[in-house]
């Protein structure tokens, strides 16, 4: 039996667009994907480019195993180009005895299955949401919703808070936190709990002075936070280009949360594309003075919790 609750893989570390090339090869220049495994379930956080790469891996898994299919859950924070952008070329979702279970929010009235399958419309895809072979179960969550996934059932439990009944030591739970942070509609900040080990994946969502209170409560004694970093300091107060109310962190944010919501090791994310590899290992270094247990997200890291 594995030694860790959780195994968390990082496939696109990159916000906005992808950034291949030689200036990107440490860190990575594909767009947010996360790859967590438990001991019974594997979970998907975006789909930006990087569940591209996640699913070669997938498939080759399925294949030396002789498994037919998986069954794989995956979380949309929002549906901005840069975290949906991988899903019509993720090769487990052409596979017929794959189910793919997709949660994510509500936005601007349209359901997510209205929004992915517009993005996936001949204008702008040649294949088609339907194309997807695997056998699909596409649904909206709230804020106060909870995805109960069970030790003995592979198929997930929404629930609400108030109707919750669970395993604390066997079951996986994943709850929701809408933030407003991230422009129009807002983006879901996800935390992942099981037998007393937790994880909070909160990109795309700016800081406030003094903190956001409600994702450090939200956050609260977290083994791993995941956090939004998109800036240094600098940028985001330039007098000539400002960058706030653009929805993304600096460093400085990032370790505030971390610091104030207790948590044990935090990961800068969403790294902006013009950064190079030379820009993010100085941010890291910034940011370690701020909070010791930082590390800048990078395409092949893996943490164990």
């Amino acid at each position: 039996m594995a030694s860790y609750d959780f195994l968390i893989r990082f496939w696109g570390v990159r916000g906005s667009y992808p950034v291949p090339g030689q200036r990107t090869l440490r860190y990575g220049g594909n767009t947010s994907c996360v790859e967590v495994r438990t001991r019974h379930h594997l979970l998907i956080l975006d789909a930006g480019t990087g569940i591209i790469h996640l699913g070669k891996q997938l498939t080759h898994e399925i294949n030396q195993s002789k498994k037919r299919g998986l069954k794989l859950v995956l979380l949309i924070s929002h549906t901005h180009h840069d975290h949906i952008q991988g899903l019509p070329y993720f090769t487990p979702a052409y596979n017929m005895d794959t189910v793919l279970y997709i949660y994510g929010p509500r936005t601007f009235s349209d359901d997510l299955v209205q929004i992915l399958s517009r993005t996936m419309e001949p204008n702008y895809s040649p294949i088609g949401l339907d194309e997807l072979n695997s056998q699909k179960v596409i649904q909206n969550v709230g804020e106060r919703a909870v995805l109960v996934l069970r030790q003995d059932s592979e198929t997930p439990l929404v629930c609400t808070s108030n109707s919750l009944k669970y395993d604390s030591r066997k079951d996986v739970l994943v709850r929701v936190m809408r933030s407003y942070a991230h422009p129009k509609d807002g983006v879901f900040v996800f935390r992942i709990e099981s037998n007393g080990k937790s994880l909070v994946y909160a990109t795309d969502t700016e800081g406030y002075a003094g903190g956001d209170t409600r994702l450090i409560e939200f956050a609260r004694d977290a083994d791993l936070i995941i956090h939004d970093a998109q800036y240094d300091p600098q940028e985001y107060l330039d007098p000539v280009s400002p960058k706030q109310g653009f929805g993304h962190s600096t460093y400085e944010m990032a370790t505030e949360v971390a610091r104030k919501a207790g948590a044990k090791q935090l990961v800068l994310f969403h790294h902006d594309p013009w950064h190079d590899d030379a820009k993010i290992a100085e941010m890291e270094s910034k940011a370690r003075e701020l909070f010791p247990s930082t590390v800048a997200g990078a395409e092949g890291l893996e943490i164990k919790i």
